[in-house]
C-alpha cells in the first residue's frame, strides 16, 4: 500500500511530550479505548507484507447510511487490490467493471465474492455476513491456510470486522492483521463530539466553529434559539454519522415568533426526517460565512515505533446543496502559509491519535473563513478515521504513477442523480477516448465504481492531468458524456 509524503510537518519534542501526557490522561479516563482483548492474541493492527488481503468496503455501520445493499461504492476499494486479494460485495458482480480494471488499470487476479442478504434475514453488515455464509467463510479460511497469513483492509475498522478476524484465527490458527485502529478508538475518532473535544485540548477552542453539544430536547431547543439570535443559519449534527448525511441545516427565520414548545417539536420532527433515532448528544453549530476553503488533510498513521504520521495530500472539497454534501475534490490551491498552518495542526491531532494506538488511514476536514487568507480563521469540522472518497483515488494515483506529486487530480462523486439504468459497458463506450491507461501513464479519467451508473443513480470517477485547467476540462467532458440522456 503505497504511502507518498506530500510535506513534512514534524511535531517537536516539547509538543510530543504534551500530547503524550494528554494521551495518558485519556487512557486513564477510558481504559478500554484501545483494548482488543476480546478478539484474542492472534489479531492486531497492521499490514502483512505479502499474502492476501480481504477488502471490506462496507459503509453500513455509519449512522444513517443504510444497509450494504443501499451503497454504491463497494467496488471502490478494489483500487487498493493486488493480485490474489479478496473483495466481498453485497450486490451482484459487474464483469464489465472487473474487465475495465484489468485492461486499463492493471488490476487483475482479484477474487470477488458476493454476500447478499438472505430473504427475510436482517441486512447485517458484510463482516457478519462473512460469518453467516459458511461457504464464503470457508473459502477465506482456505486462502489463509494456503498463504499462512491474512490482512483485512476495511473501509471502517468496526467490532464486526475484528470479530470476523477472531473467528478466522480460531478456525485456522493463523494471524490476522487489520489495516485499521482498534474498534472503540475508531468509533471515537469518527464521532464529531469526541473529535471536537480533542481539538479543544490540542489546539484550543478557537480551532472550532462556534458550537455547543446538547444532551436533551430542552437543551437542543434552548441553545438553538440562543444561537439563532446571532446567526442566519445553524447546522445540527448527529455525531456518529458522516459528512452531510447527519447534518440538518436550518434557516433561523423559522424560529421567528414561535413558542419554545413548537420549536422543540419541529426540530425533533426535522431530525427524525433525516433518520435520527432520538439519541443524544447532538452538536449545534453556527453556519460559517465567508468560506475561503474547505480543505481535507489526507494522512497515513503508522505504528508509533515506525515514525510520525505522514501527510499525503491536501485537497479542496467540492460540496453541493445546503447541507454541504460531498461531490468531489481537487488538489488544494491554498497559499503556502495557510497550508502550512493547516498541516501543522492536523499533524498535532494525528500524533495524539497515534499515541492512543491509532493505525491506518485518516483524514481531517476543516474550514478556512475570513475576507482573505491573511488572518483567516481555521476551524476543524470532523475526522474521518477510515478510507474515503479522496484517500482511495489518491492511493491509486500513488500506485499507478512514478511521480504522483507532479499530477493534478479531480475527483467527481455524484450519487443522487436520476438517470436511466445502463450497463457499465455503456460508460466505457461513452468515455473510451478519455480513459487513463496504466501502461501509457496518459492524462485521462479513471472510473471508480460501476454500481451507481448501472442503477442510474450516480457517477464516480476522477481525472488525472498535468495542469489544473486540463483536469477540470477532462472532468467536465466526462461528466457531460456519462450523464447525457438518450434522445427520445
Amino acid at each position: 500500500m503505497p504511502v507518498v509524503q506530500l510535506c513534512a510537518a514534524p511535531v517537536d519534542a516539547g509538543e510530543r511530550d504534551r500530547l503524550s501526557a494528554l494521551a495518558q490522561k485519556l487512557f486513564e479516563n477510558d481504559p478500554a479505548l484501545t483494548s482488543t482483548i476480546h478478539f484474542g492474541p492472534n489479531v492486531d493492527c497492521g499490514l502483512h507484507a505479502g499474502g492476501p488481503s480481504l477488502l471490506l468496503a462496507d459503509q453500513s455501520e455509519i449512522s444513517l447510511y443504510g444497509a450494504p445493499e443501499d451503497m454504491h461504492l463497494e467496488y471502490r476499494l478494489a483500487a487498493l487490490a493486488q493480485a490474489g486479494d479478496m473483495l466481498v460485495l453485497s450486490h451482484d458482480r459487474s464483469p464489465a467493471f472487473e474487465g475495465y480494471m484489468h485492461d486499463y488499470l492493471g488490476i487483475s487476479g482479484l477474487d470477488v465474492m458476493t454476500a447478499a442478504s438472505r430473504p427475510g434475514e436482517r441486512r447485517w453488515p458484510l463482516p457478519k455476513r462473512c460469518l453467516q455464509h459458511q461457504e464464503l467463510f470457508q473459502h477465506i479460511a482456505h486462502r489463509m491456510q494456503t498463504c499462512g497469513l491474512l490482512t483485512i483492509v476495511p473501509y471502517l475498522s468496526t467490532g464486526h470486522v475484528w470479530n470476523l478476524a477472531r473467528r478466522l484465527t480460531e478456525a485456522t490458527g493463523i494471524h490476522v492483521a487489520i489495516a485499521g485502529p482498534p474498534p472503540h478508538l475508531a468509533r471515537c475518532v469518527n464521532d464529531k463530539v469526541w473529535f471536537a473535544n480533542r481539538v479543544t485540548q490540542v489546539l484550543g477552542k478557537q480551532a472550532l466553529s462556534p458550537s455547543v453539544t446538547v444532551y436533551g430536547p430542552a437543551a437542543l431547543t434552548g441553545h438553538a434559539l440562543r444561537m439563532a439570535s446571532g446567526s442566519q443559519r445553524l447546522v445540527i449534527k448527529i455525531p456518529d454519522s458522516a459528512g452531510s448525511a447527519g447534518n440538518l441545516t436550518l434557516d433561523t427565520a423559522i424560529f421567528h415568533r414561535r413558542s419554545t414548545a413548537s420549536v422543540q417539536q419541529e426540530l425533533q420532527e426535522m431530525l427524525a426526517a433525516i433518520g435520527w433515532q432520538g439519541r443524544f448528544p447532538l452538536k449545534i453549530e453556527s453556519w460559517e460565512e465567508q468560506i475561503l476553503s474547505s480543505p481535507s488533510v489526507q494522512m497515513w498513521i503508522p505504528d508509533k515505533k515506525d515514525g510520525q504520521p505522514i501527510i499525503e495530500g491536501v485537497f479542496e472539497q467540492i460540496v453541493e446543496g445546503t447541507a454541504g454534501k460531498f461531490a468531489g475534490a481537487i488538489k488544494s490551491p491554498m497559499p503556502a502559509s495557510a497550508k502550512d498552518k493547516l498541516t501543522k495542526q492536523a499533524m498535532a491531532l494525528a500524533f495524539l491519535f497515534q499515541q492512543l494506538g491509532y493505525f491506518g488511514r485518516c483524514s481531517m476536514d476543516a474550514l478556512v473563513t475570513g475576507a482573505e487568507y491573511a488572518g483567516a480563521d481555521l476551524h476543524w469540522i470532523e475526522c474521518n478515521g477510515r478510507w474515503g472518497g479522496v484517500s482511495v483515488p489518491m492511493t491509486l494515483v500513488n500506485r499507478l504513477l512514478p511521480e504522483p506529486e507532479d499530477w493534478h487530480v479531480m475527483i467527481v462523486q455524484r450519487l443522487n442523480l436520476e438517470l436511466p439504468a445502463r450497463s457499465f459497458q455503456t460508460a466505457i463506450d461513452r468515455v473510451e477516448d478519455l480513459l487513463f491507461q496504466a501502461k501509457l501513464c496518459n492524462e485521462g479519467i479513471i472510473l471508480l465504481t460501476p454500481t451507481g451508473y448501472e442503477r442510474g443513480e450516480g457517477v464516480h470517477f476522477f481525472a488525472l492531468a498535468k495542469t489544473q485547467a486540463k483536469v477540470r476540462a477532462l472532468s467536465r467532458d466526462a461528466m457531460n458524456r456519462l450523464t447525457e440522456q438518450p434522445a427520445d
